[in-house]
């Protein structure tokens, strides 16, 4: 079973959203924008102990009771012959399913606002045909339904106590103990036993049982003791027993204090409740903001745990964590965001196989970014050290209003620009006018920054010949041999010539927010400000700052006034920048 499709329709404050689903799938946004609705609406189809409750009215959009609420999963069984999962569902549903349409099913809950009553009374479908399901019947709160799916909910505040406390009858079936466990829990109830006797014996203890009784006898005649117990003896040696932490070659034990460390105790009994639990039902997990309290370190064990165990095989997180994300992959993205009303946009994110063995650092990249309205993505470090440089004189505040910049470390800029378009998140490239030499002819050269852009913008089929620079002279012994001077000052006229030569494109690059340098981000750079480049760097700041680009950047940018940066945020050649910066600021 593949999870396919969420919709929802006049839940609080969603009117109307779609979202495609893997079975990993990641919810954020700002806060307050309904991500903890988004995971209710899942909670409310599947969960009855949520449902049983019906729609109250400010479950309705905007509180309007005579709108209808719908919550829809669509699931693709394309994987029967080989998935228990699909095979479970398509045994459990009979004659719901279509001859017709095998691979795809729906499961919805409506709720129409009842006045008399004052609650919306769900109904629950399912079906092949979305225009055509069946209604399921339901016994009390029970239903069909009920036997297919268990949603296992854990909130940000997930509290250790509680959690062990709950299930502590399941974690210890006392039905399952064993001859030797018989032995040992009948020597520890005649343990306690005896260990009630003495405490009994206690002088402190019979003056406090004297004393107790006698007050208890003024307020009430009644011919009774007060007598103080260990609990142990009355509800069994299971229900005092709580976790404790005992290191390796430590003979001491300490308590589960921190939150963090509790929290990663309570998620590891979850865990096992779950691979232990009897049945067959297929279980979704919904774990909410589950970053609270952990330390950074815990957060990428954590996503590992998410995305790369058998245990989370079906999820829906939400969260404000970059470092959840480390791991993800075949991942549905789903970014809840407001406009004139919610909004959600999903991409189903999958790590090509040239990235495979880099996914981490891939991730880390992405995974702040997706949290930003407007990205501007540069090729390495130095140009980042820069941008933010001047953004930090001109607009500091750029971050908070939801802008980023995201070095990718390379010209590989196409996986970001498709992930963040596709969350309706503006990518902004900043790029270099690159050419590059065939192996088989180093005198001609392909257009690979002016292609790079064009691929970008999905028009690779815009036909770019390659061009031929001449650097090759004759030695004194007759044989050709190339001139690197005059190779290197070719190369920058050539890139100034296409640059004015492709003028059109590059402005319809513009159009899409992709800009391309007229040679590359140093010339740029000495264009606006070459004088003070001279100043601080030297005669020749641009090779300067080529030969180590970050480190020479580092040593520009700690120089540069809050004139400087104006200067270059202000000229066309750094419009990629102003992106980042409203308008009305200066």
């Amino acid at each position: 079973m593949q999870l396919k499709s969420l919709t929802i329709e006049n839940f609080r404050n969603f009117e109307k959203v779609n979202v495609d689903l893997t079975n990993q799938n990641v919810c954020f946004g700002m806060n307050d924008v309904g991500k903890t609705n988004l995971l209710y609406a899942i909670r409310f189809l599947l969960d009855r102990d949520i449902r049983k409750n019906g729609f109250k009215e400010s479950d309705y959009f905007r509180n309007e009771r005579d709108r209808v609420i719908r919550i829809t999963l669509g699931v693709d069984l394309s994987d029967r012959l080989k998935d228990e999962d699909s095979q479970h569902i398509i045994a459990k549903v009979g004659g719901a399913r279509s001859s017709n349409e095998l691979d795809n099913f729906f499961f919805q809950v409506e709720g129409t606002y009842d006045i008399s009553e004052e609650v919306g009374i769900p109904k629950i479908y399912w079906g092949s045909n979305l225009k055509d399901l069946d209604e399921i019947t339901q016994n009390g709160i029970y239903s069909n339904l009920d036997n297919l799916f268990k949603i296992v909910y854990v909130d940000p505040t997930i509290d250790l106590e509680k959690t062990f406390s709950k299930n502590r009858r399941q974690l210890f079936d006392q039905n399952k103990l064993d001859e030797n466990d018989i032995t040992i829990s009948n020597e520890i109830k005649t343990l306690g036993i005896e260990m009630n006797k003495k405490i009994s014996s206690m002088g402190v203890i019979q003056s406090f049982q004297d004393t107790i009784t006698e007050e208890y006898k003024k307020l009430k005649k009644e011919k009774i003791n007060i007598e103080m117990k260990s609990e142990i003896t009355i509800n069994g040696y299971f229900s005092n027993l709580i976790p404790y932490i005992k290191k390796e070659n430590d003979d001491n034990i300490y308590p589960t204090s921190g939150d963090g460390r509790k929290k990663i105790l309570a998620y590891s009994l979850i865990n096992h409740l779950i691979q232990a639990q009897e049945g067959n039902k297929i279980i979704i997990h919904l774990v909410e903001e589950p970053e609270n309290s952990l330390h950074r370190s815990m957060q990428i064990a954590l996503s590992k745990q998410l995305f790369n165990s058998k245990v989370y095989k079906y999820f829906f997180l939400s969260t404000h964590s970059s470092e959840l994300l480390y791991e993800m992959d075949n991942t549905s993205l789903i970014r809840i965001y407001s406009e004139d009303r919610i909004n959600c946009d999903s991409y189903i994110y999958n790590v090509s196989e040239e990235y495979k063995n880099v996914k981490k650092e891939l991730n880390r990249a992405l995974s702040t970014a997706l949290f930003a309205e407007k990205v501007l993505l540069v090729e390495g470090p130095s140009e980042k050290v820069l941008f933010e440089k001047i953004l930090e004189n001109v607009y500091p505040t750029y971050e908070l209003d939801g802008g980023y910049i995201l070095d990718v470390g390379g010209i590989k800029f196409k996986p970001y620009v498709d992930v963040l378009k596709g969350l309706n998140i503006t990518p902004i490239v900043k790029t270099d006018n690159d050419l590059k030499s065939k192996r088989d002819n180093k005198t001609i050269f392909d257009l690979i920054g002016i292609k790079r852009c064009l691929n970008l913008i999905n028009d690779e089929e815009k036909s770019i010949e390659p061009v031929e620079i001449e650097y090759f002279e004759n030695d004194a012994q007759g044989k050709r041999v190339p001139n690197n001077k005059v190779k290197k000052q070719k190369i920058k006229d050539k890139k100034l010539e296409l640059y004015v030569l492709f003028q059109d494109t590059i402005e319809h690059f513009k159009e899409n927010n992709i800009y391309l340098s007229k040679i590359d981000l140093e010339h740029d750079l000495y264009e606006v400000i070459g004088d003070r480049m001279e100043e601080i760097l030297g005669s020749n700041p641009i090779n300067y700052l080529q030969d180590h680009k970050l480190l020479n950047m580092i040593e520009l940018t700690n120089e540069l006034t809050r004139t400087d940066c104006n200067n270059i945020i202000n000229h066309p050649l750094f419009e990629s920048l102003r992106k980042l910066v409203p308008n009305e600021v200066d």
